[in-house]
């Protein structure tokens, strides 16, 4: 009798702390899904690391318009489009998480001031956007599609020459979007490739930080800290999707696989080329996502050139190398949209691009200037 008593005590005393656990996952999903979805909780100044290209004056107010559209059956969205004085191709710019189309307008006056049109805009619960819960991803991507459709309207667009130009979540939704007939390449710097494995890093480093005080005899419930982790981002799906109605994780690894199964109807078979960079030294996006990204590509037999970084952090690329980072682009935007190089502006050094290499390679480049697109 008294063995089974210790066997009962037993069995219930790990059932109790079973479901201890177990609501303890729940309202730690919770939280976080409240966290991750919550609108306008915008990066400061001193936060925002990018290196971005230093500040240029806006176009003439003459060429600049306010756009406001409405994502497919969804929210409010708000932009502005920079014309040239004649048609051209439009980059479309596409900001990452918990950062506006402002913090972006430097990339946006170099883009304009080389002979792009440009159409910048806040995805949903970014910016000036309405206020709505944000994905991360999958949600955003009919916030993309509605931006080119905006962008295809516009007079001073070329039919089918819409550049994006995407940087962390806003390249990861450029490669998540199925091919549009008008877009005619894709630059997508640090994306990821599945954010499951995003969010459970960020869980990670938060129950670090959050256990830096405590007592060093506490500290070793750091060693499950990683299992912690990907439970909670394993219960944050189901938290998700029952109060959003559609999936949190976004895959744009899949992605890609989707382009060659359900768009070739579309665009009988043409894919957008993509331009991937990436910093080698990404702690939020490790380079094994680019890298998983280029193999996807190369599985599906899709046009992808790679430009990886030494010494670059997350969306670095051009803060570490400039030059480096204009040539890239340079020699990837001639080859598919065509045009002659820019004459350099004073005071600009101009060298050689270098040779293409290997998808999937660094190189360390010498800058050029940006080409003038071709009418």
């Amino acid at each position: 009798m008294k063995s089974q008593g210790w066997i009962i005590g037993t069995v219930s005393g790990i059932g109790i702390l079973g479901l201890a656990a177990t609501s303890g996952l729940v309202m730690l999903a919770h939280r976080f899904v409240d966290e991750l979805t919550r609108p306008h909780q915008a990066l400061n100044d001193k936060d925002f690391q990018w290196g971005m290209p230093p500040s240029m004056p806006d176009p003439p107010s003459s060429q600049q318009r306010s756009l406001m559209f409405h994502a497919p059956h969804g929210p409010l969205l708000c932009g502005e489009f920079w014309a040239q004085p004649q048609p051209a191709p439009t980059v479309v710019i596409c900001h990452g998480y918990r950062v506006s189309r402002g913090q972006l307008r430097s990339v946006a006056a170099l883009e304009h001031a080389f002979g792009y049109n440009v159409l910048l805009f806040d995805f949903r619960g970014h910016g000036e956007s309405e206020s709505v819960a944000t994905s991360g991803g999958n949600a955003e991507v009919h916030d993309l599609q509605a931006a080119l459709t905006v962008a295809a309207q516009q007079p001073e667009t070329l039919p089918g020459k819409i550049i994006l130009h995407g940087f962390s979540m806003g390249a990861s939704i450029a490669l998540l979007s199925l091919p549009h007939p008008q877009v005619a390449a894709v630059i997508a710097d640090s994306p990821y490739a599945r954010l499951d494995e995003i969010l459970s890093s960020i869980v990670h480093w938060h129950l670090t930080a959050n256990s830096s005080s405590w007592r060093p005899a506490l500290r070793r419930l750091r060693l499950v800290f990683p299992a912690v982790a990907w439970c909670t981002v394993a219960v944050s799906r189901l938290v998700f999707r029952l109060r959003f109605g559609h999936a949190l994780i976004a895959r744009p690894e899949l992605g890609l696989k989707r382009w060659k199964s359900r768009s070739k109807a579309a665009i009988d078979g043409r894919y957008p080329p993509i331009l991937l960079i990436h910093g080698m030294r990404d702690e939020m996006v490790p380079l094994s996502h680019a890298h998983r990204l280029v193999a996807a590509a190369r599985a599906n037999n899709l046009p992808l050139e790679a430009y990886f970084v030494d010494g670059a952090g997350h969306c670095e690329a051009y803060g570490h190398d400039p030059e480096g980072y204009i040539a890239a682009l340079q020699r990837f935007v001639l080859r598919e949209l065509g045009g002659e190089p820019n004459h350099p502006t004073p005071g600009r050094r101009q060298a050689h691009a270098p040779t293409n290499p290997a998808a999937g390679s660094s190189r360390d480049s010498r800058g050029v200037s940006l080409p003038l697109p071709s009418s």
